[in-house]
């Protein structure tokens, strides 16, 4: 998707609107405000990135900025900064930015606008290579607004399934498939019963075994190790029976809302139905602690019974809950040149990879 030139100058503030850079308990104090709350653009999950070792032995960059509109906060960026090769690098806005639902739509463009266009000349200060795109996953519907971006293969998953919490436990049951509420009852009859755990070396052969079994990628186990030690919103669950994991989730929990980010079982156990009420436990917990939203993270578009999430996402729309598409996963172009090459290498490495 490509839309009109943005012109850095039409990005100059408008109704006074300003980037400035933030500190963690500003971007988490309006992050954790809105509704659908994002636990990628929380400050703890930009620390677990600025972590991470890379090629070179150091975590990637992240920033933080904010859009003020006169003195007051009007949405935010979690910006994390990834090397290309020859001093090379590109932006990444995971699941933002996030503006304030309370904006106009021309509001909400003119920001928009105003961080695509402004980031860059702010990170470019601290960093040591030259970014090439700036890519963003925003949540909110930007139509036909005035921006020059392409869409891109999502990172983040663009269709999820959100269940509301406000409902009874009974009701919650009730609007569920009769086979998901009969296999959360089979499970309980099997004896299968749910904790917290914190050592994720319990699980990771499950995790090893569920990524070839149903291909997906995984990130190296010290990546998920970390992740729990860093991200104290991140939790592992899991499901036992006669004192055997047969099943884990990771979950994020932020501000309002509880996401499913990863899951594993045992096919040998299948019978047992481990991930139904492991799900089920989870959301309970969820609703008990007083988080309105249950993110399922991802589900096939349309329901498209030939897309590989086909099978997962009959097993989460089996428990209710709303379809909610965002627009997808956008690039910001800075040099076209380079960033040609990009889309061509990455092109060619998928290539190889197939053979």
């Amino acid at each position: 998707m490509k839309l009109k030139h943005l012109d850095k100058s039409s990005a100059s503030p408008q109704n006074n609107l300003s980037l400035k850079a933030l500190d963690k308990a500003q971007l988490d104090e309006f992050t954790s405000s809105q509704e659908h709350s994002q636990f990628l653009q929380s400050s703890s999950w930009g620390e677990f990135q600025s972590s991470l070792a890379g090629q070179k032995s150091a975590g990637h960059m992240v920033w933080r900025f904010g859009v003020f509109n006169d003195n007051k906060l009007a949405g935010t960026a979690q910006i994390i900064g990834y090397q290309l090769p020859f001093k090379k690098s590109y932006l990444y806005c995971p699941r933002g930015p996030v503006l304030d639902n309370q904006l106009s739509n021309e509001q909400k463009e003119t920001a928009l606008k105003l961080i695509l266009s402004k980031a860059r000349d702010l990170t470019i200060q601290t960093s040591q290579t030259e970014e090439i795109f700036f890519r963003i996953e925003p949540t909110l519907e930007i139509g036909n607004w005035n921006l020059e971006i392409y869409k891109t293969k999502s990172i983040q998953p663009a269709n999820t399934l959100i269940l509301e919490l406000s409902q009874s436990a009974e009701q919650l049951l009730s609007n569920m498939h009769q086979k998901t509420r009969y296999n959360i009852r089979l499970a309980e009859k099997h004896g299968v019963t749910i904790k917290e755990e914190n050592d994720f070396n319990k699980v990771w052969p499950l995790f090893q075994q569920t990524s070839k079994r149903d291909k997906f990628n995984l990130h190296p186990k010290n990546y998920y190790d970390k992740m729990l030690r860093m991200v104290p919103q991140i939790k592992l669950v899991v499901a036992k029976h006669q004192g055997q994991i047969i099943a884990a989730n990771l979950i994020g929990r932020y501000s309002d809302t509880v996401t499913y980010i990863h899951g594993a079982s045992a096919y040998e156990h299948r019978d047992l139905m481990a991930p139904y009420l492991l799900q089920w436990e989870i959301i309970k917990k969820a609703k008990e602690d007083n988080y309105k939203f249950y993110d399922f993270h991802g589900i096939a578009p349309n329901d498209n019974n030939n897309h590989p999430w086909f099978g997962i996402t009959r097993f989460k729309k089996g428990f209710g809950g709303q379809t909610i598409s965002y627009p997808g996963t956008f690039d910001f172009v800075y040099e076209p040149g380079s960033y040609k090459l990009y889309k061509l290498l990455r092109q060619v490495n998928l290539f190889l990879k197939k053979l």
